[in-house]
């Protein structure tokens, strides 16, 4: 059987079919509907990942399903990913390793794994979330706080067996639901998402729409300030919440904390838990946290299907030094 890590988040989708090269899309799924010229030979019934996104950030009052809602599986959405993940991947007879937030009931786990079973005709291995981090940095003991578009996990292992967690219902949505009325309120405009991720991540990006016949446009500069003073705040919201998780372990345990997640990389979140957490443990990340959970479960898979993982894996004093340096560089 082919390996294959897949994690499902509620803004990304990520997935891999060797543990080195990991497809990402946007996690939107956008049901078509009847237009008045068709283009191409055929009409079609579904939008998935950027086709998706070009459609929500062009055309008004379309109807957006997203994979997870509060820590939730919206399983019509999340099936149409996991499809679209596999067939652009190529791969049949398939052993998938995938995770799902800490609280997720049985029941629902449960029914994702059949589900997908069933529709992706593979065996499907489901694992908490942030576990696809810490398997991909070789972490049998520690903690990992995985910060998650809708949601943040948090997961204590001990010898790669489970002992505590839970799921957050705070996650990037929080912050960017602020900053979003800020946009509003300044420029007159709206983003999605996947337009702020990008706004925060790249100084020279630079967003616009057509309002009242005149061009807007949203800079880096624009948002930058008030973001971070937004961030500051959510970030030791989050931090405050994973020291009650950990209040009472051996040292032993907190002496691996890993920080992941597509929030993680945000501009200086890293640095605000580094300082929130400098008198429990050293912190570490992955060099990719947005793409670490898909190449643990990768991993996961290999060693499940009985292979032996060819890539050293991500030690967390490699991913120390990468924090002081990338912490250094923001400081320049």
């Amino acid at each position: 059987m082919k390996p294959v890590g897949l994690d499902i988040g509620t803004n990304y989708t990520k997935t891999t079919a060797d543990g080195k090269e990991v497809l990402t899309f946007p996690s939107l799924v956008v049901f078509g509907e009847e237009r008045d010229w068709s283009l191409k030979a055929s009409h079609k019934d579904i939008y998935i990942g950027d086709e998706a996104l070009t459609i929500v950030q062009n055309v008004e009052n379309v109807e957006i399903l997203r994979p997870l809602h509060e820590g939730r599986v919206m399983h019509k959405s999340y099936l149409e990913l996991a499809k679209h993940a596999l067939k652009t991947l190529d791969v049949n007879d398939a052993i998938i390793a995938t995770g799902l937030p800490v609280k997720s009931s049985r029941k629902e786990r449960e029914d994702v794994v059949k589900s997908l079973e069933t529709e992706l005709k593979a065996k499907v291995l489901l694992f908490p979330e942030p576990v696809g981090t810490m398997a991909h940095m070789g972490v049998e003991t520690g903690v990992c706080i995985d910060i998650g578009f809708g949601t943040t996990d948090i997961v204590v292992i001990s010898h790669m067996e489970y002992l505590k967690g839970d799921t957050l219902l705070m996650g990037v949505d929080r912050l960017y639901e602020n900053l979003e009325v800020t946009v509003r309120n300044k420029a007159g405009i709206s983003l999605t998402p996947e337009e702020m991720t990008m706004l925060l991540m790249n100084e020279n990006f630079e967003i616009g729409r057509i309002r009242g016949g005149k061009r807007i446009s949203v800079s880096h500069g624009d948002i930058i300030e008030d973001y971070r003073d937004l961030m500051v705040s959510w970030a030791e919201r989050i931090a405050n919440r994973a020291k009650m998780i950990v209040e009472g372990l051996s040292t032993t345990i907190v002496d691996n904390i890993i920080l992941t997640g597509g929030g993680s990389a945000l501009p200086g979140v890293f640095e605000e838990f580094r300082k929130s957490f400098e008198d429990v443990g050293t912190i570490s990340t992955p060099k990719d946290p947005m793409k670490a959970n898909a190449l643990g479960y990768y991993t996961l898979a290999k060693v499940y299907s009985g292979e032996t993982p060819e890539e050293k894996a991500e030690t967390p004093e490699e991913q120390k030094d990468q924090g002081k340096e990338e912490s250094k560089k923001k400081k320049k």
